[in-house]
């Protein structure tokens, strides 16, 4: 039961969350706190509006590699730390890459999409990932592995 609401909801919730923490890795750069102060609210109805579709952006664009992650991740039980911020980092830069198919953006946009990448897997990690293959171990037995400890009957006769 418990893998199939692992399956059902926490790692959808995981990759939803890690949409919303890369998007908003993407937009902090942009954001002015003291214009934002003096704002009305148009202003706050087109940040959010902008914040919409930067999380539906990214959700579109990440689909398909973190599904193949996260399928090899929960086969192998690999569950690290460094694993899925190395893969966000890896999985950033290369999508920058095909995107821009060759001609590279300036510096500071591959930092900022790397640094969105690593927010990705990190969200996703404390959420879902740090658990990716419990469901294939089995918890030991109350009676499987003890040995009677000095004093007590054995049950074996």
């Amino acid at each position: 039961m418990t893998t199939v609401l692992r399956f059902l909801f926490v790692v959808p919730f995981g990759y939803i969350a890690a949409c919303l923490a890369a998007a908003f890795a993407l937009l902090w750069p942009f954001f002015n706190s003291q214009a934002a102060s003096d704002a009305d609210l148009f202003f706050w109805l087109q940040a959010g509006a902008t914040f919409v579709a930067q999380v539906v952006m990214v959700g579109s664009a990440t689909f398909v590699p973190w599904a193949a992650f996260m399928v090899l991740t929960e086969l192998l039980g690999l569950s690290s730390l460094l694993l899925h911020a190395a893969a966000g980092a890896l999985g950033a830069y290369l999508l920058t890459r095909l995107a821009y198919a060759g001609a590279m953006p300036d510096r500071n946009v591959i930092t900022a999409v790397i640094v969105s990448g690593v927010a990705f897997a990190l969200v996703y990690w404390v959420i879902a990932g740090r658990g990716a293959g419990s469901w294939r171990r089995v918890p030991p037995s109350r009676d499987e592995g003890t040995e009677p400890q000095a004093g007590e009957p054995s049950s074996q006769g």
